[in-house]
């Protein structure tokens, strides 16, 4: 199970320290945790994972 402090450390990921795939199981998580959270301000702040996530395995699957 993933808590507060696993996200918070995606704020200091660089895209060149994971694979495309890792950036993705990581949204995937986010997004199955999205869907049961209750509060609108977690699931904003998962909303913003998400798509940290997500832009994070396009910028590494993208050539500069």
């Amino acid at each position: 199970m993933m808590d507060a402090d696993y996200f918070q450390e995606i704020s200091g990921w660089s895209p060149k320290e994971q694979l495309p795939a890792y950036y993705r199981a990581a949204a995937a998580r986010a997004r199955k945790l999205r869907a049961e959270s209750t509060t609108p301000r977690l699931k904003e702040y998962l909303r913003e994972v998400i798509a940290r996530c997500e832009r994070l395995a396009r910028e590494i699957e993208e050539p500069s």
